[in-house]
């Protein structure tokens, strides 16, 4: 149990570092939402497909 609470814990302190890391190069919510509108075509395509079929999207249900 006691690895669990430790990977638990460096999980977390690592993504209050990337936050605050971050933290300097968001400065909008746009930059925020849209990345700052820098993203590649491959990026973006792959965004959208994980989005798409991590999402439970199935064409017969609505």
């Amino acid at each position: 149990m006691d690895v669990i609470w430790t990977t638990v814990v460096i999980y977390m302190g690592a993504m209050l570092a990337v936050s605050a890391y971050a933290r300097k190069y968001v400065r909008t919510s746009a930059d925020f939402l849209l990345a700052g509108r820098r993203l590649g075509l491959g990026l973006v395509v792959g965004t959208l497909a994980a989005t798409h079929y991590g999402g439970g999207f199935h064409p017969g249900r609505s």
